[in-house]
């Protein structure tokens, strides 16, 4: 089977170039004019490898690339940018992006990278991937999976733990009030995962962070970013301790388990973004 190739540009004569140099190596490449165009492709099929432009209308790289992220998280993706804006390009690479190429595009340098890339997709993601049931990466969930298997009233109950707040567009968004540790849910929006300058995952809605803190109080040198309007709802540590006081070991058991299951499917995408990210140094 030919690899898939989405190719995302406003330029046609870039667009062309670079479908035609793929097409003729014997890839499948479709072309897409811009990030919203892109999106509309990847709800009809599914993709091996992004080559995306970091100057568009409408949703410039950095936005698709998020996008695409959070649609796809082990999608592997390649950015095209001028000269003028590298800095642009390899502020992406941090953000997950695998490589970038400059313009005008080279022959030569577009098959070696594609090459390597689609190669680092199919013997890092593959045998990773297995690790993860399939679907659960990209599974849109109808609740919080720190609530899987709860009733309709301890669910009330636990939600009448948490306190609402809102943060704006670029905010950072601090994990407790407190040093002792709390679960952060995401109700509304987006909102990135930095770790060391670096895009560890991408949470939305019924998503959550800072589990571990209720195993061990403390956490990690991590920052939350809202990237858009966000409303999030925190569970502070002791609160939820008393809570499961209350109501018992039973059900205090089946938190323990999923929210052992919540961390290990987020370490194992951020394990997968930090490995990516480090190649991708090491090739500087």
């Amino acid at each position: 089977m030919k690899d898939n190739i989405l190719a995302v540009d406003d330029e046609q004569e870039i667009r062309e170039v670079v479908s035609g140099l793929l097409e003729a190596k014997g890839y499948r490449v479709v072309t897409a004019t811009d990030g919203e165009d892109a999106l509309l492709k990847m709800d009809a099929e599914t993709f091996d490898l992004f080559i995306i432009d970091m100057s568009m209308p409408k949703m410039n790289g950095m936005d698709l690339l998020r996008a695409i992220k959070k649609i796809q998280p082990l999608a592997v993706v390649i950015v095209l940018t001028g000269f003028s804006s590298i800095e642009g390009a390899v502020e992406a690479v941090h953000a997950g992006a695998y490589q970038y190429l400059t313009k005008p595009v080279i022959a030569k340098d577009l098959y070696e990278s594609v090459q390597s890339a689609l190669a680092y997709s199919k013997e890092l993601y593959g045998p990773l991937q297995k690790i993860v049931d399939a679907g659960t990466m990209t599974l849109n969930p109808t609740e919080p999976m720190i609530l899987n298997g709860f009733s309709a009233e301890d669910k009330a109950e636990f939600y009448g733990l948490g306190k609402v707040k809102s943060y704006q567009p670029g905010e950072t968004i601090p994990l407790s009030d407190s040093d002792d540790g709390a679960i952060m849910m995401v109700e509304q929006g987006d909102v990135t995962v930095w770790m060391n300058n670096s895009n560890f995952d991408y949470l939305k809605k019924y998503d959550t962070w800072g589990e571990e803190s209720i195993i061990l109080a403390g956490g990690m040198a991590i920052n939350l970013r809202a990237e858009s309007v966000v409303i999030v709802r925190f569970f502070e540590r002791k609160r939820i301790l008393d809570f499961f006081s209350y109501k018992g070991d039973i059900l205090l058991k089946r938190f323990i388990i999923n929210i052992t299951s919540s961390i290990a499917l987020k370490w194992r995408k951020g394990i997968q973004r930090i490995v990516m990210l480090n190649l991708v140094k090491n090739m500087d």
